[in-house]
Formats: C-alpha cells, sequence, structure tokens
C-alpha cells in the first residue's frame, strides 16, 4: 500500500468523484474524512469505507463558510490525531448555461468563485498550520478540464477552476520550505451529478444533441471530444490522487495533471 495508516479529507465525498478519490486512497491505506455539504450520503460513504477496513469520520460541512473548514479540520485532528492528505473535490458549475456570458448573474458568478475557490483556500489556510508544524502533508486540489478548454456554455465555472490551479501554485511555492506538495488534478468527462444536471443544458444548445437522454448525450459528447474516446472514470481521478499522495510523488509539487482521455489537446 502506497499510504498506509495516513489520514485524508475529501471534500465533496459524497458525490462520484469524491467517492472514487476515497476508495482509492482506502485501498491504498488511508483513513478517510469524508465532508460533504449532505450529511446523510456522507455518513453512507464513510461506512462504505469502513467495509473497506479503514477508519472513516462523516463530517457535515459548508465549504463556503471559513467557520466550517476550521471546524472540519478541528474534527478530523479529534478523531484520528493528524491530517496527512487534503483533497478540495467539491465544486459547483451552476444551473443555467452562460452562452453568452453575458448570461451570467452576479449570483451565478459568485456561488462558482465561492465554491470553486474561496473554498478550497479556506481549506488549505485551515490545514496548512499543521501541516507546516509537521514539516509534512499532500494537498490535491481537484480542478477541470474547463479550466484548459475555456468552454462557454459555462464560463464563471471555467474561470474559476482556472483561477484554483493559480491558487495550486501559490500555495505549492508557500508550503514547499515545509516539505508540502500541492497539485491540481483536472478531470475530464466523468459520469455523476455533475453530467446529470449539465446534459439538458448542453442539449439545449446544441440541435444535434436534442431528444437524447443524459447518458446518451454524455457518451455522444465524449466520442465527439475525447481521443481516446472513453469517458473518465471516478476510480481514474483517485487512482492519480493515490499516487500525488504517496512518497512516491514526492518531488512533484505546483503540477496540473490531466486525467481526460486526451481531450485537451483538442
Amino acid at each position: 500500500m502506497r499510504i498506509p495508516d495516513l489520514v485524508a479529507i475529501v471534500t465533496g465525498g459524497a458525490g462520484a468523484v469524491g467517492g472514487g478519490i476515497s476508495r482509492c486512497l482506502a485501498r491504498e491505506g488511508a483513513h478517510i474524512v469524508v465532508a460533504d455539504i449532505a450529511l446523510e450520503p456522507a455518513e453512507k460513504r464513510a461506512e462504505e469505507i469502513r467495509g473497506m477496513g479503514r477508519r472513516s469520520l462523516a463530517v457535515k460541512a459548508d465549504i463556503t463558510l471559513e467557520k466550517d473548514c476550521q471546524e472540519l479540520v478541528r474534527a478530523s485532528l479529534k478523531e484520528f490525531g493528524r491530517i496527512d492528505i487534503l483533497v478540495n473535490n467539491a465544486g459547483h458549475f451552476g444551473d443555467r448555461l452562460g452562452l453568452p456570458f453575458t448570461n451570467q448573474t452576479e449570483e451565478e458568478w459568485d456561488d462558482n468563485y465561492t465554491i470553486n475557490v474561496k473554498g478550497p483556500f479556506f481549506l488549505c489556510k485551515a490545514v496548512a498550520p499543521h501541516m507546516m508544524e509537521r514539516r509534512s502533508g499532500k494537498i490535491i486540489n481537484i480542478s477541470s478540464i474547463a479550466a484548459k478548454r475555456d468552454p462557454q456554455i459555462v464560463p464563471a465555472y471555467a474561470a474559476g477552476k482556472n483561477a484554483l490551479l493559480t491558487l495550486t501554485r501559490i500555495v505549492a511555492k508557500d508550503l514547499a520550505p515545509y516539505n508540502i506538495n500541492v497539485n491540481a488534478i483536472c478531470p475530464g468527462m466523468v459520469w455523476g451529478h455533475f453530467w446529470k444536471r449539465l446534459a439538458p443544458l448542453v442539449a439545449a444548445g446544441e440541435p444535434s444533441f436534442t431528444g437524447m437522454e443524459p447518458r446518451e448525450l454524455f457518451e455522444a459528447w465524449f466520442h465527439k471530444s475525447t481521443p481516446l474516446q472513453r469517458e473518465q472514470t471516478p476510480e481514474d481521478i483517485g487512482n492519480l490522487a493515490a499516487f500525488l499522495a504517496s512518497k512516491e510523488a514526492r518531488n512533484i509539487t505546483g503540477q496540473t495533471i490531466h486525467v481526460d482521455g486526451g481531450a485537451a489537446m483538442n
């Protein structure tokens, strides 16, 4: 196992990608703090992790509130006595398409920025003193292929996820003297809650997708836009997160790594 008995916080841990990350980290030996705005699914995820032979704690946390982020770190330390890994996975893209960008409201823009940038900032800030004191830690920010491809249909989301990449480099430089690695992952197309909500919005703006069921539209989209012509699974993202959390990645920091089937090349 790559990360035996290390403790990881995974935000948005009850969702599809968060579940894949949590399972992969647990398979490699980590104990998992499942943080989510919805407690009941977080508890179900924690039960799943415990079924894998690992310890797990479910914590309800709204990452847009600094006090919740601080309390999440306190609860994790109280339960486990240490935090080795932080995965900032929770994210948001909104309920409407933004094409053209003038369709986006101030509220939608603020929601995207607050969840996709400010939340990870709050958590990095909350966990940093503990990691700095121990002179050890791994922070992994989950961005998106949208940060690189600048899709016009979700401008606020794309801008926020791009800002998260800049935050990743800033935090990586600040924490490097303390032996703390900070990296970002840009997932490509992963079927889950985001895409189930995004599919009808895409169909509304793309005549060729009219009448398709969400899953059918998703498959048509990735076949069209991904060189490898296959979707990414939550475990694809989780496997990279497990590697970045391990000693094998000790000299990787401030980097952005795509898991997108080559879609960023298009």
